[in-house]
């Protein structure tokens, strides 16, 4: 099962964002939904947790319709998200970001490890017991991005969303984190990742959609789209781009 999307069109006005656009993901995999800025990629991440109604088109959680659900309702049926710009409790300490997420869904589930268990164990997971009692807006944004992981699993998501989580980390962050999203998906999760580091893309996905202004481009594995001369010319502007040029950039 997992996350699926039908044909959602989204129009601001006389401009479509997004044009019967269709894409899944699937539990236990990584699927990366990319594209040039301004493709809709966001967009698409707003219809999907309900924070942007589409003009058409329908989204679905493990086979069920929720179209309709608020951003809340659909956080309590398993949908976590990031987002491009870090949405911490900046006056919390690390430590503390992750127990809020974690006391909410102990509250839902009262069989579920405690709320202090299980920030624990996340603090440990994503290695931040270093700086689990500083407050997060001392943080760089590289750790920022761990700790807003660590507070969306406290979730314990059924799919996670994840909007530019590689922003602003160093090369060994991002090898941490391409770590722990692999694990992530390897316990089941739908993982849908939007990103603009190709390396790392290239590395965890499964699969990959490609967006152009609005439109769905290419979908296929990394090296199927590495492949694609449309993804190239997107990419790059150039209908013959070469393969050493496309792989600098995508």
């Amino acid at each position: 099962m997992g996350l699926e999307v039908t044909g959602v069109t989204v129009r601001f006005g006389g401009h479509v964002a997004l044009d019967n656009v269709s894409l899944r993901a699937q539990n236990g995999l990584i699927t990366g939904l990319i594209g040039p800025n301004g493709a809709g990629k966001t967009t698409m991440f707003n219809v999907i947790t309900g924070l942007q109604a589409p003009s058409s088109g329908t989204v679905t959680l493990d086979g069920r319709d929720i179209g309709k659900l608020a951003p809340y309702k659909r956080a309590r049926r398993g949908m976590a998200r990031t987002f491009q710009r870090l949405e911490l409790f900046g006056s919390l300490t690390v430590r503390e970001n992750i127990h809020v997420a974690a006391a909410q869904y102990k509250l839902r589930h009262p069989s579920a490890d405690g709320a202090s268990r299980t920030t624990g164990a996340l603090l440990e997971r994503l290695g931040l017991v270093p700086i689990a009692d500083v407050r997060a807006d001392a943080l760089p944004t590289g750790q920022g991005r761990m700790v807003e992981l660590a507070r969306a699993l406290a979730c314990r998501p059924r799919v996670l969303l994840l909007d530019e989580p590689a922003s602003g980390q160093d090369e060994s962050e991002t090898a941490e984190f391409s770590r722990v999203l692999r694990e992530v998906a390897d316990d089941n999760v739908a993982v849908l990742l939007v990103e603009h580091d190709m390396d790392l893309v290239m590395a965890v996905c499964d699969e990959l959609h490609v967006l152009d202004f609005g439109r769905k481009l290419a979908q296929g594995t990394c090296a199927e789209i590495q492949a694609d001369a449309r993804v190239r010319a997107a990419y790059l502007g150039e209908p013959e781009a070469s393969d050493k040029a496309l792989g600098a950039t995508l």
